[in-house]
């Protein structure tokens, strides 16, 4: 009984030094999350993406929220007519490096 408390909280401990790698999910399949999506959902999509999915880039222009894959795939979701964006950036000397 020691041995099996003492290999699981080694294998905790392990597991807990050197973490799995979560396995990202393919172009397509990442592309396929966006096809019923509406504007917001897009939105909060691309800033779930902004630290999970480097290899994706996402911006928003005044018409639309634009996500590029590799292989110059581009995707892009309608912002409503009815409705602005307004990005605010906090800064101390400027906005962006």
């Amino acid at each position: 009984m020691r041995s099996i408390v003492l290999s699981f909280i080694l294998f905790l401990g392990i597991s807990w030094l050197f973490p799995v790698v979560t396995i990202q999910g393919d172009d397509k399949s990442d592309e396929a999350r966006l096809n019923n999506a509406d504007a917001v959902q897009a939105m909060a999509i691309a800033n779930e993406w902004k630290w999970s999915k480097k290899e994706i880039t996402t911006f928003v222009t005044p018409r639309e929220v634009v996500f590029k894959f590799s292989k110059d795939r581009v995707k892009k979701t309608p912002l409503p007519e009815d409705k602005m964006l307004v990005a605010v950036a906090p800064y101390i000397k400027r906005t962006h490096k």
